[in-house]
C-alpha cells in the first residue's frame, strides 16, 4: 500500500450524498525477475501494463470477513396501509396486514470500484506501476479494511480471468455524520499523482484572513518586546 484510507464519513442508503474515503488508497505494484530482482520500467516494452487491473471490496477490520452487504433499514417490514375488509355476517371487518417482503440488501461499498494501471513517478522521481481509488464510499459506520485483488484482463479466446495477487489495506473508520472529525489535508502522495494527471480531488489549504494575519502579526510584536524587556 502507497497509501492506506483513514476515515471517511459514512454516506447512508442515499445515492446523493457521496463521502469519499479519506485519504484515497493508493496502491503500487511491483513486477519482479524470475531472479526475483525488480523489472527495469525505463526499458520500452519491458512490461505491457495496459491489461492490468485492481478491484475492490470491503472487509471486516482484520480482514476476515467480507462485508460487502448491507441491509437498506427502510425496506424492513412495515405495516401496509391497504387494510384487508371482511364482512362476517352483518358485522365488516378491517384487518391491517404486516408485509413481509425480503428486506432490500445492497452494496457497502460504492464508487469507483476498479481501477487500471498508471505508469507514474513517484515523490523520489521513480517510475512505479499505481493504482489510484479517489471514488470510494461507505453507506455504514463502522471499522473495516480493504481488500484489493489484481487481475489481467484476458484476451481471446480465454474469456475468464484470474486473481494474481491481493493485498489488504490497514484498518479504517467510518463515521455517522455527527462524530466525523473532518476531511484530512491532501498528502503529498495525492498532490503527485494529480500533477501527473490522476483524478485525485485535493483539499485546498484554509485562507488566512487578513485580521488573522494582522493578530498573528501582532502577537509575534509583542512577544519580541517582552523578551527584549
Amino acid at each position: 500500500m502507497e497509501q492506506n484510507p483513514i476515515h471517511a464519513r459514512m454516506c447512508g442508503f442515499g445515492e446523493k450524498d457521496r463521502r469519499p474515503i479519506d485519504p484515497p488508497p493508493i496502491i503500487r505494484l511491483t513486477v519482479r525477475e524470475a531472479d526475483g530482482s525488480e523489472v527495469d520500467l525505463s526499458m520500452p516494452g519491458n512490461v505491457n501494463i495496459s491489461r492490468w487491473i485492481l478491484t475492490a471490496d470491503i472487509y471486516s477490520a482484520d480482514g476476515s470477513s467480507p462485508c460487502s452487504l448491507v441491509t437498506n433499514p427502510a425496506t424492513t417490514a412495515h405495516l401496509n396501509s391497504a387494510a384487508c375488509v371482511q364482512t362476517i355476517g352483518d358485522i365488516t371487518m378491517s384487518v391491517l396486514n404486516l408485509s413481509t417482503e425480503p428486506p432490500v440488501v445492497t452494496r457497502n461499498l460504492i464508487g469507483s470500484l476498479g481501477a487500471s494501471s498508471e505508469l507514474l513517478r513517484d515523490l523520489n522521481g521513480h517510475l512505479g506501476i499505481f493504482f489510484a481509488f479517489p471514488d470510494l464510499s461507505v453507506r455504514t459506520e463502522g471499522v473495516y479494511t480493504l481488500k484489493f485483488s489484481f487481475t489481467m484482463l484476458p484476451e481471446p479466446p480465454v474469456m475468464t480471468s484470474t486473481v494474481l495477487a491481493t493485498i489488504l489495506s490497514e484498518p479504517f473508520e467510518i463515521y455517522p455524520a455527527k462524530r466525523f472529525p473532518g476531511m484530512r489535508k491532501s498528502t503529498a502522495i495525492s498532490k503527485n499523482l494529480f500533477d501527473q494527471g490522476v483524478r485525485i480531488p485535493l483539499r485546498k489549504e484554509k485562507r488566512v484572513s487578513r485580521k488573522q494575519l494582522i493578530e498573528t502579526e501582532a502577537e509575534i510584536r509583542d512577544d519580541m518586546d517582552e523578551d527584549e524587556e
